[in-house]
Order: C-alpha cells, then sequence, then structure tokens
C-alpha cells in the first residue's frame, strides 16, 4: 500500500489529485486516502491551461549534448578500474599505430585525425601515437600540439583515454589512445 505523508500542503494534494485522476487502483487496494477528500480535483490554477493553448504543441528545445571533458594524460576516470590499469600499464593489444614524425604540423594534424577516425569506424580499441621527443631535450612541436588535437571536435568524442605509452611503443615519445567503443 502506498504511504501518504501527512502533511501535504493543499496545493500539493491537488497537483497529486490531478496527476493520478486517471489511474485506477488495483483490486483489493485502497482507492483514495481519505487525507485528499478534503482537497478539489481540479489542477492547481498555477497548472492551468487556457483551451486556446491546448492545441498548440510547444516547440522542444533542442538538445545540446553535453561537450566531454578534456582529456588529460593518464586520467581513467570514465572507466571501469580493471580497464583503467590494463590501459596505463600498456597491457591491451595494439590495434592500430601511427608514426607522425617527420611531418609538418599541418599534416602530421591531418594524418592524426584521418587515422583516429578511420581506426574508430573500424572498432579499434587502443591504438599507439608516436609524436616523437623532439630535439635537444625540448618538447618537440607535435608532440606538444598532439594533445590538443586529440581534445578538440571531432577526435574528442571518440576517445576515451590518453596515457603515456611503454618503452617498447615508444616511451615518452608515443602516446597510447584508448577509443570509445563504436555503438550502433
Amino acid at each position: 500500500m502506498t504511504r501518504f505523508r501527512r502533511d501535504l500542503s493543499p496545493d500539493d494534494a491537488n497537483i497529486w489529485r490531478y496527476v493520478t485522476r486517471t489511474v485506477e487502483p488495483l483490486k483489493g487496494m485502497m482507492a483514495r486516502h481519505p487525507a485528499l477528500d478534503q482537497f478539489s480535483t481540479d489542477p492547481p490554477a498555477s497548472s492551468r491551461v487556457s483551451p486556446a493553448h491546448r492545441s498548440q504543441k510547444l516547440p522542444r528545445p533542442p538538445r545540446s549534448p553535453i561537450p566531454p571533458m578534456p582529456l588529460t594524460l593518464g586520467a581513467t576516470a570514465d572507466m571501469d578500474r580493471r580497464t583503467a590499469q590494463r590501459f596505463k600499464r600498456g597491457d591491451m593489444a595494439v590495434d592500430g599505430r601511427i608514426d607522425l614524425h617527420g611531418r609538418t604540423l599541418d599534416q602530421a594534424h591531418d594524418a592524426l585525425a584521418a587515422f583516429i577516425r578511420g581506426a574508430y569506424a573500424r572498432g579499434a580499441r587502443c591504438v599507439v601515437v608516436v609524436t616523437g621527443k623532439g630535439k635537444f631535450e625540448s618538447i618537440g612541436k607535435i608532440r606538444n600540439e598532439t594533445p590538443h588535437w586529440l581534445n578538440q571536435a571531432p577526435l574528442r568524442s571518440l576517445i576515451l583515454a590518453v596515457t603515456a605509452a611503454r618503452p617498447h611503443d615508444g616511451g615518452e615519445g608515443a602516446l597510447y589512445v584508448l577509443l570509445k567503443r563504436k555503438r550502433g
């Protein structure tokens, strides 16, 4: 049996009666609660719609997707613990690899975008992006820009996480990129 709070305000009780006016109780269940008998069954004035407005359909606001959080190197908050551990340790099977060495920034950006979109389209899960370390102990331009490129639309919506690669996959000059599972 449904239990009602005894401290319903008259407006709350009227709203409840209005909402449940077409509901029929199950056999053997109480048809109404005695505490609600003293209130009217009319909808509260604040929720009444004039007859002229009833026939008009209100347009639904466009659904704007919530943009994903920016990728942070090593962050694995959006995945289960076991997958996160395997990903960070480099224990996941690598489904693809791209080497961006020797390209201009524009060429590297275009190649990375095409590679990530293609890998996602074919259902790849974990890929390696080799950026290089840069020369003379400075961070290379491609290595510096790659995290920004991965955070931009439309690539960000395809990526679950990014972390530094293990030495056998390129170490400091490479990244593991975990792609989201392809839907539909």
